[in-house]
């Protein structure tokens, strides 16, 4: 007997794909047996997730070390972007698209053993949900939930949408899994102050060069870092622009694929149509023999 609504995602979101809509026919009976038609009706209300979700869940749910492994990364990589990072940012930004194929294909393979086959469309979703984890916190929380009921997609700039991705609002991890508080990043800073020596009449002009020498210092550091701080800007801009150029080159492979199922899908009613066309003529002669024969008889 389930007790809450929480009890009963758990159930159903752990379940084989084919079972969830029996699963939830049986839940529901359950709840109205026990006389909690609220609960009957929240559990009713549960959306079967789509194949990629699905597998997602399933993933999440039972291998911990992988999806662990891509949380760390995604915590490094948002720490960079945080902190402006150049170097750190080049290389995560090169380690990414691996991570996210190896975690896909493994999830497909999990999938497949369940006897659950995905196919080229589903795996993409897949890989469009772990890009989604990296970029966005708040999209790692609704994955980890366990209860995804469709693919997250990130375009490459702001936030992912979490709208209605979940099956219930304010899941806790599936599993219990906790997670450590990130640090923001930011390092101590220390003032060093150092005391005023008295400088005499002969060390005058020797103090008011050196002087002068610090000004001068202080502005070519200040340049100095401001030019740091720009290169970290055009480094994290350049990442970004690289991930919607990937975005974008991955959105035109999907459309010639589509333009050429249209194709292939075009001539095919073509030829379809012709053979249809022909035998309404050969229909139509048909008849009027008939209608010939039965006059002349």
């Amino acid at each position: 007997m389930i007790l809450h609504l929480r009890a009963a995602v758990e159930q159903l979101y752990a379940a084989p794909l084919a079972r969830f809509t029996p699963l939830r026919t049986e839940l529901v009976v359950q709840s109205r047996a026990a006389g909690d038609k609220a609960l009957a009706a929240s559990v009713s209300r549960l959306r079967k997730p789509t194949v990629a979700a699905w597998a997602v869940n399933q993933y999440v749910r039972g291998d911990g070390d992988g999806v662990a492994d891509l949380r760390e990364f995604a915590q490094l990589l948002r720490t960079a972007q945080r902190t402006l990072d150049a170097d750190q940012l080049r290389v995560l930004g090169r380690e990414r698209a691996g991570r996210v194929d190896a975690l896909a294909d493994a999830i497909a393979g999990a999938a497949r053993t369940s006897g659950q086959a995905l196919g080229a469309t589903v795996q993409q979703e897949v890989r469009d949900t772990l890009t989604a984890l990296i970029a966005d916190e708040q999209a790692e929380a609704s994955v980890m939930t366990g209860s995804l009921v469709r693919a997250l997609s990130y375009s490459g700039f702001g936030s992912v949408d979490i709208d209605d991705v979940v099956a219930v609002n304010d899941l806790p991890e599936a599993g219990g899994v906790d997670e450590t508080s990130p640090t923001d990043g930011r390092p101590d800073l220390e003032v060093l102050q150092g005391g005023g020596a008295a400088v005499d009449l002969a060390d005058r002009r020797v103090a008011r060069r050196a002087e002068r020498r610090s000004r001068l210092t202080g502005t070519l550091d200040t340049a100095r870092a401001s030019l740091r701080a720009a290169d970290r800007q055009v480094a994290v801009l350049t990442a970004r622009h690289e991930e919607v150029t990937e975005g974008i080159a991955d959105l035109e492979r999907r459309l010639a694929t589509a333009r050429s199922r249209l194709e292939k899908v075009a001539g095919e009613l073509a030829e379809a149509t012709g053979i249809r066309d022909a035998a309404e003529r050969a229909e139509g002669e048909a008849q009027r023999s008939l209608d010939s024969h039965d006059e002349s008889s």
